[in-house]
């Protein structure tokens, strides 16, 4: 039953953005919860930040978990790649509506 979290510094996870590589979420298991203060070592950014990532959907909504924002790895990663590809399928969207006024 004991599960370790691996503790990442705000240099540690500054240094992964700088990188443009941020794996960390990714090494996490599915269900593993994450609060908001680890987003924010994770992502290098204040409280304010996260919440205001959650309202331009940037992030998914959060639960509350002892009275804390929390969500799951699997939950983050599945929303932003549900983005991508809906960000994927607007530019083939684009793409051909400009083809098709160009034929």
């Amino acid at each position: 039953m004991g599960t370790s979290l691996k503790k990442v510094s705000s240099v540690q996870a500054g240094e992964a953005a700088l990188n443009g590589v941020w794996r960390e979420l990714g090494d996490l298991p599915e269900g593993a919860f994450v609060c908001e203060a680890a987003l924010c070592l994770f992502f290098d950014r204040h409280p304010a930040s996260i919440k205001r990532a959650v309202e331009r959907g940037e992030l998914p909504p959060s639960t509350r978990l002892l009275g804390k924002p929390v969500w799951t790895a699997g939950a983050i990663i599945r929303h932003v790649e549900g983005r991508l590809e809906a960000e994927r399928k607007e530019k083939e969207r684009a793409k051909t509506r400009i083809d098709k006024l160009s034929a």
